[in-house]
């Protein structure tokens, strides 16, 4: 039976150029469950991609010292901090404690980058069949050691990794993955938010 509460919060891990709308369902949901934590680079507020302007709970520094529940990444344009590895040191610390770490789009760039994805199954989509061949050539070093499958959702362990109009199966994934939707659960969830597009569907 699934659980109606955690105890541990959840981080949402927001950056300049990222798409807010990519787990805005996902965040809505999770809600009601568990505190939700919104983190920036610099602890400053965000400047969403609607418009909106989000404050933050703390920079990204603070996944290393929290204990969490899960964290979830947005795509976008991860320009901002991959290159730096900005979130790589707190991503590795929440995975390393067994938090649920989730990305979708460009999200999985950025896990990708903190070397989540080294020995496990994921999916992305910078490839030929949905990215230029300029970024499948800049980011084909991230990709090495990850064992790439061309669906919608993959889950691996802890690690999540979604394509970018997968959203409502993403949302569904992680929160069957923190014990908060079981299968009748899941069928009613995409019930009430349209049929299943994507890859397979």
């Amino acid at each position: 039976m699934p659980s109606s509460q955690i105890s541990k919060p959840i981080a949402v891990l927001l950056y300049p150029g990222c798409i807010f709308f990519e787990i805005a369902l996902l965040a809505e949901e999770l809600a009601g469950h568990a505190p939700l934590r919104y983190l920036t680079p610099d602890g400053e507020a965000h400047s969403a991609s609607n418009g909106a302007v989000l404050a933050a709970d703390g920079d990204d520094s603070a996944l290393e010292r929290g204990a969490w529940a899960a964290v979830l990444v947005p795509g976008g344009d991860p320009g901002s901090i991959v290159p730096d590895g900005l979130a790589n040191a707190g991503l590795r610390a929440a995975a390393g404690q067994g938090a649920v770490v989730a990305g979708i789009c460009a999200g999985n760039l950025v896990l990708a980058a903190a070397g989540l994805l080294k020995g496990r199954r994921g999916t992305h989509n910078y490839t030929v069949d949905d990215a230029s061949p300029a970024a499948v050539a800049l980011t084909v070093p991230y990709w090495r050691g990850m064992e790439y499958f061309r669906c919608d959702v993959v889950i691996d362990g802890r690690i999540v990794t979604a394509m970018p109009w997968a959203y409502v199966e993403f949302a569904a994934t992680v929160m069957s993955a923190l014990n908060l939707m079981d299968a009748a659960a899941r069928d009613a969830f995409h019930r009430r938010h349209g049929p299943r597009l994507g890859l397979g569907a």
